[in-house]
Order: C-alpha cells, then structure tokens, then sequence
C-alpha cells in the first residue's frame, strides 16, 4: 500500500506547503503594511512633538534662520532639545532617542525651507498643495506658519534600516515556516504510516482469504472507520468461513443422503442380474420404493436451493389461518388413534387474513406437525394455538417429547440435521423439512424458531405478517 501511503503524504506536503506560502505572503504583507503605518504615525508624532518648539522658535526668532540646528536636535533627544529652548524638559514626555528621518520645513506657501534629507537633490523645491495637506501645521496665534513633514510622511518607501528590519523579520519567519514544514512532513509520513497500516493488514488478510485460507483475521483497535472495516472484515471472513464449511458439509451430507438410496438400488438390481433375486414384484416394488424415497431427496434439495436463492415461485393469495391450519390438523388426525397422539388445535378466535401462498404455508405447517409427532411418544400430545401480536399472527406448535437441548435449537433449522444422529431417514426424515420451512416463511417475511425445556417438549414458533 505504498502508493496509497505516498498520496496521503503528498497531499498533507502540499496541504502544509500551500498554507506556509499563503501564511508568509499574508504575514508579509501585514508586517510590511503595519509597520509603514506605524513608521508614519511615528513620523507624524514627531513631528506634532516639534511642532510646539518649532512654533516658538519662529515667535522667538521672527523667521526660521537657524531651524536647520533644531531640526537636527532630536538625534540627541527631546530632552536636550527643550532644554536648548530653555524649557524644563517633561521627564513624562516621549525621549526619541533614536535616529530621526530627516525633516522638511516648508512655508505656507510650499516653498521648501529646510531639507535635512541626504538626497536633497532628489526632492523638489516648492510642494504642491496636496503634499502639503498631509504636512503638520505650525502655527503662530491663529496663523499657518510652516508645514513640517518627516521621513515616510515625505516618501512612502522604508528607509535603508527598515528595510533590512524587515527582511530580518521575513528570513526569520521564512525560517521558521520552513522548519515547521519539516516536522509536519515528518509527522504526516508517520500519520500516513499508521492510517495506512490497517489497510495493510486488510490487504494482506484479503489475499490470503481470495487464495482460501479462512483463518486470516485482522486486529481491531479503535471505534473510527478503519476499525469498523477491520471488525466488518472479520464478520465477512466469518461469514465466508461458516459458508465454506457448510458447503462442504451439504455436498457430503447429499452424498451420504443419495448415497442410501443408491446403494439399495444398486444392490437389489445385481442381485436380480445374478440370479439371486427374481424379478417379481415384491423386490421390484423395493427398488420402486427406494427411487421414490431419491426423488422426494432431489425434489426437496431442488426446492431448498430455490428457496435460499430467492428464486422459488410463491402464488400469493388472500389466506384464511382457521381454514388452512384446520386442513392441516385434518390431515394428520387420520393417523392420531394408531399413534396414539392426541392433536388439539386449540386456536378458537378468527384470525386476520394473509397474503402468502397456500400450499407452501401448508408445506410448512405439515413439516412443522410432522416433525412434532415424530418426536411425541405414545400417549403424548400435539397442541396448535395461535395469537395476535401488533401486525402479525404467531402461531405455535408444541410437542410433549423429550426436548430439544439449547445448543441444538437453531441447528434444527439447518440442512440434514437431525437431533439424533442415530436415526435413518425412515424414522428421522431427510433432515431438510424445517430448513424449507424456515426459507418460505422468510420469503413470506415472517419469522420461525424453537424454544424448549429439557424433558417437557418442544415449541415451534412461526410469526407471519397481516
């Protein structure tokens, strides 16, 4: 599951790789956005903080020879600089003490008055007035004075150190970012590993099932999707285990079934072709016997594997319960005195009508009885009571026999099995009655199981929907 495992790496790698690109573009470009407006807010704070010492410097003076002194000032401090206007320095105040961008000073009319910039010769000498409405105004009583401006309110380009400020930011970040890519690539080669090992696992598991072997089981941790395959596999390895074997077992079960048959068959002919036997009629009426006994087989396997497959023909009517069961119960009444079994069908109330196909319900209800007086003892009885339960109508069959064991009660409903593997199929029958059984009450959409007491008989229930 390489491929796999490669894919999942690849798309958290480039997942990962989208995300610090986008990230650094947009870090990069708030820094640099933030930081010019707080390059400007500083400029323009500085300059409003000179602007009151400026003010008085021209009240002082009454023009601005010698400015280009002041201007220079703040390279050594505020402080300094109040205290050269003989003012007590405000020890409250902000101390620039840092490098200052270079000034420009200009009268009221744009002209420039001062440029402490190093590239005079790139500025111009008279501003226009829109430059000049992003100035700081310097008054005189009521009276514009002077515009001041200061580094980027002049130019929005950083300057040389800002810019290597920002580039150190960006080299750090781009850094960072890189790094963390690194253990992100890491950790999702490691997640990719471990969300990919299950599929391994199952992989692995499925081969070895395909090849035959039904012992493959994966381990299941965890109640996420890959947990809930892993358990699912199990489950269909199960399923695929428990269908082989019955497969196996059904093909020798049909043989040891056809084979009795067969065998008396076989024999009774050899031994009329030897001469042992005459062909008359009582050993032609065996062979004739044990044909009959092959045919139902077949035609009962043949039905089985209709009814399993869904494929079997239903003539769906509107079914009365009363008359059906009570033609049932007929039937087997003919026989109740030789037996000595006593057969109560003790459903009194009118049930509601079904859909479902009457010879096959009849089939059902017949095997159900059979294999009940099969079981009863002489002097025991066979009881058929019915109720009502929300949309469907239960009805039960109960047997006084010696019981069915509880391991037993759902093996019943299974091909050939008899509860006593001593009995032949004369005594026993073919084993495949409630399997047919339990098949059309499924394609009827109802229900059938057992239920039993050790030593106090059987019960067969059988559910149909109205």
């Amino acid at each position: 599951m390489f491929r796999l495992r490669s894919k999942i790496l690849l798309a958290f790698s480039l997942v990962i790789l989208t995300g610090m690109i986008l990230m650094v573009t947009i870090i990069n470009f708030t820094t640099r956005s933030g930081y010019e407006s707080f390059a400007k807010q500083n400029d323009i704070d500085i300059c409003l903080y000179l602007s009151g010492p400026l003010s008085e410097y021209y009240s002082f003076q009454g023009n601005w020879d010698g400015v280009e002194t002041l201007l220079n000032l703040p390279q050594l401090g505020m402080g300094q600089m109040r205290g050269g206007m003989n003012r007590k320095a405000d020890d409250n105040g902000p101390r620039f003490r840092m490098m200052v961008p270079h000034f420009i000073l200009a009268d009221s009319m744009g002209n420039v008055l001062v440029n402490t910039g190093e590239n005079r010769d790139e500025d111009v000498e008279v501003l226009s007035g829109k430059i000049l409405e992003s100035g700081v105004k310097i008054f005189s009583g009521k009276k514009i004075i002077a515009y001041l401006f200061a580094g980027s309110m002049i130019k929005t380009n950083l300057n040389e150190n800002e810019q290597k400020f920002l580039n150190r930011t960006m080299i750090i970040i781009v850094s960072v970012s890189l790094f963390i890519l690194f253990i992100s690539i890491i950790f999702s080669y490691f997640f990719s590993w471990r969300l990919t090992r299950p599929v391994d696992a199952l992989t692995s598991a499925a081969r070895e099932v395909k090849a035959g072997n039904y012992n493959q089981r994966v381990s299941v941790a965890g109640k996420d999707e890959l947990s809930d395959l892993s358990r699912s596999f199990n489950q269909m390895v199960d399923s695929l285990e428990n269908n082989d074997k019955w497969r196996k077992q059904i093909i020798a079960d049909s043989a040891h079934e056809l084979r009795t048959p067969v065998s008396l068959i076989q024999g009774n002919l050899e031994m009329i072709l030897d001469g042992v036997y005459q062909a008359d009629t009582a050993h032609l009426q065996n062979i004739y016997d044990e044909t009959l006994v092959l045919s139902r087989l077949i035609k009962e396997l043949q039905e089985l594997s209709s009814a399993e497959s869904g494929s079997m023909f239903l003539n769906m009517e509107e079914l009365n319960l009363n008359t059906l069961i009570g033609n049932v119960s007929d039937l087997f009444r003919v026989g109740e005195l030789k037996d000595k079994i006593n057969l109560n069908n003790l459903i009194e109330d009118e049930l509601p009508l079904i859909q479902g196909d009457y010879q096959k319900l009849k089939q059902v209800f017949s095997n159900v009885l059979a294999n009940a007086f099969r079981h009863t003892p002489e002097g025991g009885s066979v009881q058929v009571r019915a109720e009502v339960k929300k949309s469907s109508v239960l009805i039960v069959i109960e047997d006084t026999g010696p019981g069915i064991k509880e391991e037993e009660l759902e093996k019943i409903f299974e091909r050939f099995y008899r509860t006593d593997s001593s009995r032949n199929r004369v005594s026993g029958g073919s084993g495949l009655g409630l399997s047919i059984s339990r098949e059309i009450i499924k394609l009827h959409g109802g229900s059938i199981y057992a239920q039993s007491k050790n030593d106090s008989g059987a019960s067969i229930f059988i559910s149909l929907p109205f």
